[in-house]
């Protein structure tokens, strides 16, 4: 690691489980499969100068606008807060492709200036379209597909052993998804990021994808679940009356709760569990990141009162278990299955008395706004919890996932 003025309150260097990049506008063409040329995922400049996503010739929805400009990191904090946002003071952009924002080398510099040994790389326009290319699975998974290879030229998979990028994986197909999974790990890929919510109608954990969740077992490379573009919008929000077809700066308050915010997330660790996934499959390990973590106490006491309940109250249950019984309380499956990483600002020594220290990961969420203003100020929420703690958190936990160790 190339020497650097560090000002850190640890005595060792943290692993971020958490970054991010900002894609330029070719990040799914520049290596698609030329037959799917008019059906890509692209960028469209309207006659009105404005430039949007489209998949083929229908524009996206929650990312319509090409992201050419940022908030600094950390800035939307006070916003999230509930400070007033007076529209002739607008806080200040930067252009997205800012060098430490798309250029690996440079982020690289970063990361020494803030005390990170690794982090991983996880995509910002990656997260939102798959669940919008439903209509055409075979298009999704080649623009996943040139996504994919765009990544490993520009940010690569394990760069330097620092720089850790997961390569997406789409089930709108599940051989397509094979196929692409055994491409990737090929070329080296050390993690996989999947959206949370159904696959057009099927559960995840649905034994028609036993034999992806097999390889993934087999390859024992951890998977990450990051908030992102779920596909409840056009199901959930229509049904209560909310426009579907609404963008990011257009969302109400009801669609991020229902939709966008912790919800997705809930129902997805539900149906891994519930539907038996990890019964199957004992050695898969998953991430949820940045998708909070006040949630886990509560969701883990309802998954195991539900899974207790053994009869209905008509003194029957003929029940069709997807993927078949469950071994074992939901909580302890958990527990043993997924990694959590909280929000900044939520309470870390809760989730550690959860799920214990060994299952919780520090992740900054850097550059977005919405996370810290520098990585390591993640540790003002780990006040109470000893140095053992705290170094599992922010290095150890993410080293063993990474296969630093």
């Amino acid at each position: 690691m190339a020497a650097a003025e560090v000002s850190s309150p640890l005595d060792y260097l943290a692993i971020d489980g958490d970054n991010h990049y900002y894609e330029p506008d070719d990040c799914c063409t520049r290596h698609l499969d030329s037959k799917f040329a008019d059906r890509s995922v692209h960028v469209v400049t309207e006659d009105d100068g404005a430039r949007n996503w489209y998949f083929g010739e229908k524009p996206l929805t929650f990312a319509r606008g090409a992201r050419d400009f940022v908030m600094k990191p950390g800035q939307y904090r006070a916003f999230m807060g509930g400070a007033e946002f007076d529209p002739t003071q607008p806080p200040e952009l930067i252009p997205a492709l800012s060098p430490e924002y798309s250029q690996r080398d440079v982020r690289l510099q970063a990361m020494d200036r803030q005390g990170l040994q690794a982090s991983m790389m996880i995509p910002s326009f990656g997260l939102a379209f798959d669940a919008e290319c439903a209509a055409d699975p075979a298009a999704a998974c080649a623009a996943v597909s040139a996504f994919n290879q765009w990544v490993e030229e520009d940010w690569g998979f394990a760069y330097q052993d620092r720089i850790f990028s997961p390569a997406t994986i789409s089930l709108f197909d599940r051989d397509l998804a094979i196929a692409e999974l055994e491409r990737v790990l090929a070329r080296g890929a050390r993690l996989l990021i999947m959206r949370a919510g159904p696959i057009g109608g099927i559960s995840p954990a649905d034994p028609h994808f036993d034999a992806f969740w097999a390889r993934v077992e087999e390859a024992r490379i951890p998977v990450i679940l990051h908030i992102g573009v779920s596909g409840y919008n056009p199901v959930v929000g229509a049904m209560w009356g909310e426009n579907p077809n609404v963008s990011e700066t257009e969302m109400s308050p009801f669609l991020y709760y229902t939709c966008f915010g912790k919800r997705p997330i809930m129902d997805t660790v539900a149906c891994f569990i519930l539907h038996n996934l990890f019964g199957r499959f004992p050695n898969l390990r998953m991430l949820s990141v940045e998708n909070g973590s006040t949630w886990v106490p509560g969701l883990l006491k309802d998954l195991d009162k539900t899974a207790m309940v053994t009869v209905s109250t008509q003194g029957e249950k003929n029940t069709n278990l997807i993927g078949g019984p469950i071994q074992g309380l939901p909580s302890e499956i958990f527990r043993e299955h997924f990694y959590v990483c909280p929000f900044f600002e939520d309470p870390v020594p809760e989730l550690v008395e959860t799920i214990g220290a060994e299952h919780v990961i520090f992740g900054s969420d850097w550059p977005h706004p919405e996370g810290v203003a520098e990585p390591l100020d993640f540790l003002d929420q780990c006040e109470g919890l000893s140095d053992q703690e705290i170094r599992l958190i922010m290095r150890d936990n993410n080293e063993k996932l990474l296969g630093l160790t």
